[in-house]
């Protein structure tokens, strides 16, 4: 597998929010400046008591983190509050502290439902998608400070509803695409059909979320804010992730014949 690197999670972010979230150890990075990518140190055994703190300052910025592998080929990986977990049709489950992603799979070959839901003190951003042979529903609850958006997208009929608590500058919405603008606040939503059967979601502002899909069930969703930072390709079964301070890369290739894991501290 390719070494990680910051930079992979910043082909969807401008500098300027990369910069928020993607410092030394996902924390704020005032002068704008990027830690250059890791190279390959040691490997250092991970530490599923996220009161260790001595195992977690043993591993240095840069060090390959272990994680075990089941007798089915599945995947488990702890270290301090971070969580994941792998089935062997490809379903997984990421945890973290305000963070719960979860994708079922069917067998490899199918998203049955992927939940993700991700909050603090100012942000809650619950996203759930459901396949039923492709993408049959997407269910967005969204709150900055206190801002809330609330969108739901049904593929087997005309239904697209937006509901937001009104306090935005500007709202836009076509009849017949049924596409949606809305500049809020905080934040720009927007929602469009790029063509016949493929559909694309854009947040930015306080975070950036970009989420495509169509009508065969493909699915790719990207997620950054100030702490986190996800990449989600449900077609190939990509998984990237970074928290405050790791980040891992997980491949599912051939539907678990031939998978790849790698976390760093960083």
């Amino acid at each position: 597998m390719a070494d990680l690197s910051k930079r992979q999670y910043l082909k969807y972010a401008g500098a300027s929010l990369a910069a928020l979230s993607l410092g030394v150890g996902g924390k704020l990075a005032a002068d704008g400046s990027f830690a250059p990518a890791v190279g390959e140190t040691s490997r250092v055994a991970a530490g599923a008591n996220p009161e260790a703190t001595p195992i977690l300052r043993s591993a240095g910025i840069g060090d390959i983190l272990d994680y075990e592998r089941k007798d089915d080929g599945a995947i488990e990986f702890d270290w301090g509050l971070l969580s994941f977990e792998t089935e062997s049709d490809g379903s997984f489950e990421i945890e973290d502290l305000g963070v719960d992603i979860e994708a079922l799979i069917d067998g490899g070959d199918d998203l049955e439902a992927l939940d993700m839901r991700v909050e603090d003190t100012e942000l809650y951003f619950d996203l759930e998608i459901l396949e039923d042979r492709g993408i049959d529903s997407v269910e967005l609850d969204f709150a900055f400070r206190d801002e809330w958006v609330q969108f739901e997208f049904d593929a087997d009929g005309p239904k697209v509803e937006f509901e937001s608590d009104g306090s935005g500058y500007q709202f836009e919405a076509e009849d017949d695409s049924r596409d949606i603008e809305y500049m809020g606040r905080n934040i720009k939503f927007e929602f469009k059909e790029t063509d016949s059967d493929n559909w694309e979601l854009e947040i930015t502002g306080a975070i950036r979320a970009d989420i495509e899909w169509n009508e065969d069930g493909e699915l790719d969703v990207d997620y950054l804010d100030g702490r986190i930072a996800v990449d989600i390709d449900v077609g190939s079964l990509d998984v990237e992730y970074a928290g405050e301070d790791v980040m891992f890369e997980w491949e599912y290739v051939d539907y678990g014949t031939d998978d790849e894991f790698e976390a760093r501290r960083i």
